[in-house]
């Protein structure tokens, strides 16, 4: 061990004292802001202000595909960049897969024995199922249990009747309406889940078929959970039929499309490495957090950054910061389709979704900020990372700050005028997808992003997702954060190489310390493969940070030897760590000869394989969707394993970066890859025309 210390004294002083600085301040300063830029930045921005702009979008249901609502909230978006000082704004209206789905009114009566009304949308558009067909039916309701089962029905006359279900709503819609020819659906939350006795007025946002694929398609409409036991108790014990008036006016438009808006906050010195900052539009009424929040806080980022640099408070940037309000992920890929050639003008993306949550409403609710896929690994990784634990900390409350004399709640609060004083419940999490960032990251873009979503979140798609369930302070804390990362990668330059080698050496310097302690413990455990699989995750964990590193070298054509200097230190590291890793390896197991492990045939074949890019953004646009999963292989594995893919990895090389990126994560978080998966699934690239093997 004191060997290993004097290797690792020997890497740091290549790297110069700002190595040893950073690792010693990490977390007291906000190294990307002076503290002027910082006080002003904190002053402008407004909690309160985003929040002004939900009161608009609530109003609107907003589905994708086409719908009256979504480009009400688009044409609100185009005004504010206009009004806030934005350049070349516009309006973006984009084809779409989506059917063109309009709701105008619907209501649901019972109307026999006596008058009650059930459902209606001047309630909440979510009574009705998205993409129900127009209709004006009175029939019997009849209670069919889960409603997606032949046995649900036994015993049960439903053609031309409503049926009560709690199943989804595309099977019950295949068994009631397609198969049984029942006339439509009402459909309630599972009574057996204990979920909804805390939620019991909450109503879904729900759809059925915009296809008649799997049969008959008609109409639904949802109900809370207490609505639904109600009408469960009553048809139960109902002495004669109970008769319902269902009447829905809906129409499907011909043209099928999206729509995004995109502004300019114009930089003065580079051109063709645009920040990008995204939120989504289209959701149900009222979203307010999903994400009404993210569009909110990106028009509230416009502002402020707009007016601090008009005023002379901020320097201009010198790259451009884009701001995308779009349709989600379908937006980004229509629009990368449109322009293949945009891709190469982005440094970075920066998503907002969910970013207003009151935390003091649901204790599960954490501001996730995602890391970086290790398959576009770069310094954005770690100036995010810097910024969250920074405000953290300086929004949570710790005993011993009694003894200081702190004068606050917390060191260095950020607080709405109007908001909570809750701390901020904010973490850094192994990269997830199911947003708008993915569609950065995902091949054939390739452009490093990251979100601030929150989960878990029991509101979402929901009527309890509205303007109550919005914390203007967490708002504010997040639009400080965004504004903050995308503010430093606009005006980065040649000076700010020091500290911001020091912070991605650092933090790599760190990552490979995990990566050397998850080793040494699968070796103490006796896992196995242990050694293979240590010493392959700290290879990668190398190649990973190295990539980070090198990414510095983009903010400008000097000061590359100090990069240098940092990459030779941190190469340097990971080798003393594999140095270390055999050392232990050989204490904990006595044995003096350390494992080679013989490739399976399966890892064999993987060698032989080179796979190559076949497709430019409107070819994986257009071929997505042809490619079939693998059983075993996690979803954000596969999506990766496609990342990996440059001409030059081999299927073997693929297969440990995404092994290694998996067991990098929390035990279940990826779930575990193996060879066969990888192989297979890159065999199902190439049928779907996404790569080539060579």
């Amino acid at each position: 061990m004191f060997q290993l210390w004097k290797s690792l004294i020997a890497v740091v002083r290549p790297a110069g004292l700002a190595v040893a600085a950073s690792l010693v301040l990490a977390g007291q300063s906000l190294k990307y802001l002076t503290p002027q830029e910082e006080a002003y930045l904190k002053g402008e921005i407004s909690g309160d202000a985003a929040y002004e702009h939900l009161r608009h979008n609530t109003q609107f249901h907003r589905p994708r595909g086409g719908a009256e609502g979504l480009m009400e909230v688009a044409r609100y978006y185009e005004q504010k960049a206009r009004e806030y000082g934005l350049a070349d704004v516009r309006l973006i209206k984009q084809k779409a897969t989506y059917p063109a789905w309009n709701p105008r009114s619907a209501e649901l009566w019972i109307v026999d024995p006596t008058a009650e009304r059930i459902a209606s949308t001047v309630q909440t558009p979510l009574h009705l199922l998205d993409n129900s067909r127009a209709v004006d039916v009175t029939a019997e309701l009849v209670d069919v249990g889960d409603g997606t089962n032949e046995k649900d029905y036994e015993d049960k006359q439903v053609e031309g009747k409503i049926v009560l279900a709690w199943g989804g709503p595309a099977a019950v819609m295949k068994e009631a309406v397609s198969k049984r020819k029942a006339a439509g659906l009402v459909l309630r939350p599972d009574p057996r889940s204990a979920r909804w006795f805390g939620y019991p007025d909450q109503v879904r946002w729900l759809s059925v078929p915009a296809e008649e694929t799997e049969g008959r398609v008609t109409f639904a409409f949802g109900v809370s959970y207490r609505q639904g036991a109600a009408l469960a108790s009553r048809l139960a014990s109902a002495k004669q039929p109970v008769k319902v008036h269902a009447h829905v006016d809906s129409a499907f438009g011909e043209e099928k499309w999206q729509v995004m808006v995109e502004g300019y906050l114009r930089g003065t010195a580079i051109e063709g490495q645009d920040i990008v900052l995204t939120g989504h539009m289209q959701e149900e009424k009222f979203s307010a957090n999903d994400d009404g929040s993210g569009c909110a806080n990106l028009a509230e980022i416009a502002r402020t950054l707009a007016k601090l640099i008009r005023e002379g408070r901020l320097a201009a940037p010198r790259r451009n910061i884009r701001f995308w309000w779009v349709t989600e992920i379908g937006s980004e890929r229509q629009y990368f389709a449109d322009h293949p050639g945009e891709a190469r003008k982005i440094l970075a993306n920066i998503n907002s979704d969910m970013v207003g949550a009151n935390q003091g409403l649901d204790v599960l609710r954490v501001q996730n900020v995602t890391r970086l896929p290790f398959s576009r690994f770069h310094f954005l990784n770690d100036v995010a990372e810097s910024v969250v634990e920074y405000l953290v900390e300086g929004n949570t409350s710790q005993l011993a700050m009694m003894g200081v004399g702190a004068a606050d709640l917390y060191p260095r609060p950020i607080f709405a005028r109007l908001g909570t004083r809750h701390r901020y419940n904010a973490a850094m999490v192994p990269f997830h997808n199911s947003t708008d960032h993915m569609t950065f990251n995902e091949a054939p873009i390739g452009v490093p992003g990251v979100t601030f979503t929150n989960f878990p979140d029991n509101y979402i798609h929901s009527t309890d997702d509205d303007l109550w369930n919005i914390d203007r302070t967490q708002l504010q804390r997040n639009a400080f954060a965004v504004a903050t990362i995308a503010y430093f990668l606009a005006r980065a330059e040649e000076k700010h190489i020091p500290i911001l080698g020091a912070e991605v050496y650092g933090r790599s310097a760190r990552r490979l310390g995990q990566a050397l302690q998850s080793g040494v413990a699968w070796i103490a455990a006796g896992r196995p493969r242990a050694y293979a699989d240590a010493v392959n995750l700290l290879e990668r964990s190398i190649e990973r940070d190295k990539r980070a590193l090198e990414s510095i070298k983009m903010i400008g054509p000097g000061n590359h030897a100090m990069v240098d200097s940092f990459i030779e230190g941190h190469e340097k590291l990971g080798q003393a760590y594999l140095a270390e890793l055999a050392a232990q390896y050989r204490s904990l197991t006595g044995r003096q000869t350390l494992p080679l492990e013989e490739p399976s045939p399966v890892e064999k074949e993987l060698q032989k394989m080179k796979p190559r890019l076949a497709c430019g953004p409107a070819e994986f646009l257009e071929r997505r969707n042809k490619v079939k999963a693998v059983d075993g292989l996690h979803s954000l594995m596969a999506f990766e394993a496609l990342n990996f893919v440059d001409g030059r990895r081999t299927g073997l090389d693929i297969y440990r970066a995404v092994r290694a990126e998996a067991q990098a994560a929390p035990e279940g978080y990826y779930g575990t890859v193996e060879p066969g998966g990888v192989a297979q699934y890159l065999k199902n690239l190439a049928a779907a025309e996404l790569v080539r093997l060579e």
